[in-house]
């Protein structure tokens, strides 16, 4: 694949990215900043690197969606997942607003030290798919490892251990284990997640935010530099290093979960409308971030 040097900046894009916003006057009127947020986040100028990143911090807030933008990508998922049911699938929406604000991808690598999970298409935060099925899977295993620890009672076993067991059960499709919340038996999880040897049964489809998108930035300080680093123990003397990044602050996202059996779905929605509001999704949740109020 060959790349081209983006005009007038220091900046790189695969040859048949460049030659699509050549022909809609972007690269010319020196705009794709502006018109796509991941590439202004993931790719600082090569040359003056950090007083571009500098600058980025300052006014990554004011970034704005148009939102025609959000409109449109809404349609183009209602239409997916109106195709798919008239396919036979049976699905449910589920809109949800943050209740202060979430990030997701914060961990991984990236040019500004801290990251943000954008959809490298759309320029836009969303979260993926999988992320939406993880946190549903991990807060109902810890759901039915509570209730397992209440009822055995037994002094020689932690929750911990229950956990662990209770995990491994579902990963291996255990369906001796005799549980059961609200009406969904730990068996009904096997075939919602799957397991090593079987895919699971429901879809849990990208969530993307409607409306509006908030973008604020928030810090973590690390009190104790030189101790972390492994040159000294921890000691008040030592200067705190502020990090910022990246959150979305009370924005609405859409859900969609679908399945060809309509009592899967039903179950799958009441465990992630549990795990949005109580355990939360992204990063740093034992703080309160990625909590969600549920609108539906």
């Amino acid at each position: 694949m060959s790349i081209r040097l983006l005009h007038k900046e220091n900046r790189y894009l695969p040859s048949d990215t460049y030659d699509i916003i050549s022909s809609i006057g972007v690269i010319q009127n020196n705009q794709y900043g502006d018109y796509n947020f991941y590439y202004i986040f993931n790719f600082p100028q090569i040359e003056g690197d950090l007083p571009k990143r500098i600058r980025i911090r300052d006014e990554i807030e004011k970034f704005r969606w148009n939102k025609n933008t959000l409109t449109e990508i809404k349609k183009r998922i209602d239409k997916i997942v109106n195709s798919l049911g008239n396919s036979g699938l049976f699905y449910v929406k589920l809109p949800a607003e943050c209740k202060w604000r979430f990030i997701i991808g914060l961990g991984a690598s990236h040019p500004q030290e801290t990251s943000m999970t954008l959809h490298h298409i759309y320029g836009i935060p969303y979260i993926p798919g999988s992320a939406v099925k993880g946190v549903t899977r991990h807060w109902s295993v810890r759901k039915f490892a509570y209730q397992a620890y209440q009822k055995a009672n037994q002094k020689n076993q932690t929750f911990e251990q229950i956990l662990k067991n209770l995990s491994k059960a579902l990963e291996n499709g255990e369906n001796n284990v005799d549980l059961e919340i609200n009406g969904i038996k730990f068996s009904d999880l096997i075939e919602i997640f799957g397991t090593q040897k079987q895919a699971g049964k429901v879809i849990f489809m990208d969530a993307y935010p409607v409306e509006n998108i908030n973008l604020k930035m928030d810090i973590m300080n690390v009190h104790y530099p030189d101790y972390y680093s492994g040159d000294e123990p921890p000691a008040d003397w030592q200067m705190p290093v502020p990090i910022k990044f990246l959150t979305v602050e009370k924005t609405k996202f859409e859900f969609v979960i679908l399945s060809k059996y309509e009592n899967l779905v039903n179950k799958a929605t009441m465990l992630l409308r549990k795990a949005l509001s109580e355990h939360g999704v992204g990063a740093k949740t034992s703080l309160g971030y990625g909590l969600f109020d549920i609108q539906a």
